[in-house]
């Protein structure tokens, strides 16, 4: 019987979670995984959840009789890691079978212990914002289209933001870092206040008091992350408050400079502020609040530069703005707005828009 290639990686990851429960990998093993884990990103994805599920079941699952289906989950397990290295007709069907049992135990035995082992999700939608309160005091206001998840765990305060933007007050607890990861890089405090936004090529921190420390991916257990640099330095040392921070997450490319923090913090009050902004970065913050999506279709428009004030949510104004005062046109297509060059007005001087509209010479 064939396989796909993701029912295989599925297989392997079960077997690899099997291996690891028994105890610690042989270095020639210890090399298998990793070679499996280079072959394709998705793979220590899978094998986390894999872990994840175990030990779920491992930790919460602990009356008798779970631990009597704990250790029929086990066994089929073995049985699957069996049946994969051997490559006997079936061994999907097995492992399909390992991993039910795998969840049934986490659901039987655990019920609200197993899902409070999962991170909890907050979402906002396009034009929407969000305050939430988080279990620690500490607060986190997300701009519009965010996705953060969040998972306070013995001495850790774990936080993902997957989309979006998210601005955090950490309540102070020396003991218990507060990280955000985002984009694979890592924003680690225990008391301050600061913004953490995903755009397109980058990942953003603005620092509004106290200190963080920014790190290069969340780093493997028992392996802290190296720090961002900049010219050489750690990055932290130059990201001092009132001062962002720009990391390219396509390269190594990190920038810190300074910034004015209600500019910032402008579009917790329902405007976008931009100051020197390229357009591709503006018409994503503004997408944000728009169900009616712009897309630009020219990178030359992409790469101008625009100053003004918006209402959140204002698509209209941003878009007449925008084509009064530069090269550009906007053409209406099935649900967007598509923005392009505007040929034979490329010597059109860069202006400021207003909000309403109007312009005047920079």
């Amino acid at each position: 019987m064939n396989h796909t290639p993701a029912e295989e990686a599925l297989d392997a990851a079960a077997a690899w979670c099997v291996r690891l429960a028994e105890g610690e990998l042989s270095p020639a093993e210890h090399a298998d995984l990793q070679a499996w884990f280079a072959a394709d990103p998705q793979h220590r994805a899978l094998l986390d959840d894999a872990v994840s599920a175990w030990r779920a079941v491992d930790e919460q699952a602990m009356s008798p009789g779970m631990v009597a289906l704990r250790g029929e989950a086990l066994e089929d397990l073995r049985r699957a890691q069996q049946a994969r290295w051997s490559r006997r007709p079936g061994r999907r069907a097995v492992i399909g079978g390992a991993i039910a049992a795998c969840f049934v135990a986490a659901l039987a035995g655990g019920g609200l212990a197993w899902r409070a082992s999962l991170p909890d999700v907050y979402r906002t939608t396009e034009g929407e914002r969000r305050i939430v309160e988080l279990p620690d005091g500490s607060r986190a206001s997300l701009d519009a289209a965010t996705v953060l998840r969040v998972r306070y765990d013995g001495g850790r305060r774990r936080l993902w933001l997957d989309e979006g933007r998210a601005k955090f007050s950490v309540a102070k607890d020396p003991l218990r870092p507060f990280s955000v990861a985002a984009d694979g890089k890592l924003v680690v405090a225990t008391g301050t206040t600061f913004s953490v936004e995903r755009l397109p090529g980058q990942m953003r921190v603005v620092l509004y008091e106290g200190h963080v420390a920014v790190l290069d991916g969340e780093g493997a257990r028992g392996r802290p992350p190296p720090s961002l640099k900049v010219d050489g330095a750690p990055a932290e040392r130059l990201l001092t408050p009132d001062h962002e921070l720009v990391a390219s997450t396509t390269s190594g490319a990190t920038v810190v400079s300074a910034t004015d923090p209600s500019r910032a913090a402008s579009w917790e009050s329902g405007q976008l502020v931009f100051q020197d902004e390229p357009m591709d970065l503006a018409v994503e913050r503004v997408n944000r609040y728009a169900r009616e999506k712009l897309r630009i279709a020219d990178p030359a428009v992409g790469r101008l530069k625009i100053s003004g004030v918006f209402t959140s949510g204002d698509t209209r104004a941003f878009v007449d703005g925008v084509t009064a005062v530069l090269p550009v046109r906007a053409e209406p297509a099935s649900g967007e707005t598509v923005l392009r060059i505007a040929r034979g007005q490329s010597d059109r001087g860069q202006k400021k828009i207003s909000g309403a509209g109007e312009s005047s010479a920079d």
